[in-house]
């Protein structure tokens, strides 16, 4: 019988690549996929830590599939891994355990439990080619393919786990992550999301004065008709340079940028050990938005950070209203062991930290109806999700088709017929 597999991702994006790192080496060595974790051979969660809250939706997720799938070999990786293997350990029924540095030795950890067959003609011969980086890439039915080109962080923000589990900054040679592009074009996709931990450090590990920059001047000659996104850049990196090649290339790099804010209080910001100040996120945005007048924005906020005063809050919102931001990510303040942040004792009150979280969605809420109000009777480029039926525009807008459905993954014109607070609805122009 053919061995089966199942993958489930939590948390970010650079998470969802390494998944679809695991997933094509299972297909490689002769598994295939089962949308149905319940009747898998193999299931592998792949965990995040970056709150404790994911913490928690691991260690349930990781109870609820043992229940439901009791004869699967249940295999757990990711940061949660990474940062404390023996919690997880210490869940009854998983098979193993293993951490962000062996994702690539997936092939050996099942090896190890006697998952792959080495049966002539399948699996490992001893002599096959190992296959370049994005051939080897699994996403499913997924519309859009993530790409790493960074991996680690060396900032050191007070509240912040993910350098410990990720390691120090590093960077995908470039010959490779433009090999991996063209790749991924070829396969079909349309769309090709950039990601990282801190994709704007990227090539200060390299020699020859590589830079993101320089990388994305070389990624968009591969480009042809096809689209780039940057997912997020921390805003010390987001350089003039950058502003003008993504306002230059037609719609190449995708006209959206997540900034990530935290705080809009400076003396949040210090606490924080974050490396710019408000003012600093605030000129990015306002120079995006310039060069590109229907570009999308977003920033990540942490509202509850220990000793956050009403005033600061109140600083945070201000400077959000005074700023072009169309949409926000808000958390709130996760203990982190091991962090500094986490031996502060003037923690908020998880009421108040409700409150002032409750504010900022309403916030984020009314600015995307407005930002996306502007665009009724416009005609915007898009990629097809899902089932044809959805579609997301390059500056980040995600559309409900009537009418005729797209084909999955394909990049199409729609016009937007209707904005209320809950969607947007579109309509595929012909041709």
């Amino acid at each position: 019988m053919t061995p089966t597999f199942h993958s489930i991702t939590l948390g970010c994006k650079l998470n969802r690549f390494d998944s679809a790192a695991m997933e094509g080496e299972l297909a490689r060595r002769g598994f295939t996929e089962d949308p149905d974790p319940d009747l898998a051979g193999v299931v592998i969660i792949n965990t995040c830590t970056v709150t404790h809250r994911a913490d928690a939706d691991a260690r349930k997720l990781i109870r609820s599939v043992r229940r439901n799938n009791p004869g699967c070999s249940l295999l757990v990786t990711g940061c949660f891994a990474e940062r404390d293997a023996e919690a997880i350990r210490r869940i009854s029924g998983v098979d193993r355990v293993f951490g962000n540095r062996e994702k690539a030795a997936i092939a050996s950890i099942l090896d190890e439990i006697g998952l792959i067959d080495r049966s002539p003609g399948r699996g490992d011969s001893g002599c096959e080619k190992t296959p370049e980086l994005a051939e080897a890439l699994h996403f499913g039915d997924r519309s859009r393919a993530f790409l790493k080109i960074q991996e680690g962080c060396d900032l050191v923000c007070s509240y912040c786990i993910i350098p410990q589990v990720r390691g120090r900054s590093r960077s995908v040679p470039p010959e490779q992550a433009e090999s991996a592009l063209a790749a991924l074009f070829r396969r079909g996709y349309r769309e090709v999301v950039l990601t990282g931990v801190n994709t704007g450090d990227y090539g200060k590990d390299l020699d020859g004065g590589e830079s993101l920059e320089i990388l994305l001047e070389r990624l968009l000659e591969r480009c042809g008709e096809n689209r780039i996104r940057l997912n997020s850049l921390e805003p010390l990196t987001v350089t003039d340079g950058i502003i003008r090649l993504m306002a230059g290339s037609g719609g190449r790099l995708a006209p959206h940028l997540q900034v990530p804010l935290q705080s809009g209080s400076e003396s949040v910001l210090r606490r924080m050990r974050r490396n710019y100040r408000a003012s600093a996120w605030l000129d990015r945005m306002e120079r995006l938005r310039g060069a590109m007048p229907d570009i999308g924005l977003g920033a990540d906020m942490i509202v509850g950070f220990p000793g956050e005063t009403e005033e600061e809050f109140d600083e945070t919102r201000r400077l959000l209203a005074s700023s072009p931001v169309n949409y926000l990510h808000v958390f709130s303040w996760s203990e982190r062991p091991g962090t500094p942040a986490s031996e502060r004792r003037d923690r908020v009150h998880s009421a108040v930290i409700r409150e002032r979280s409750a504010t900022l969605r309403r916030f984020a809420d009314e600015a995307g109806f407005r930002f996306r109000g502007r665009f009724t009777g416009r005609r915007l480029d898009c990629v097809a999700l899902g089932d044809g039926r959805r579609a997301l525009t390059g500056n980040f807008i995600e559309v409900a088709l009537d009418g005729e459905r797209a084909e999955q993954g394909s990049r199409i014109v729609a016009e937007i017929t209707a904005v209320t607070p809950e969607e947007t609805r579109a309509v595929i122009v012909p041709g």
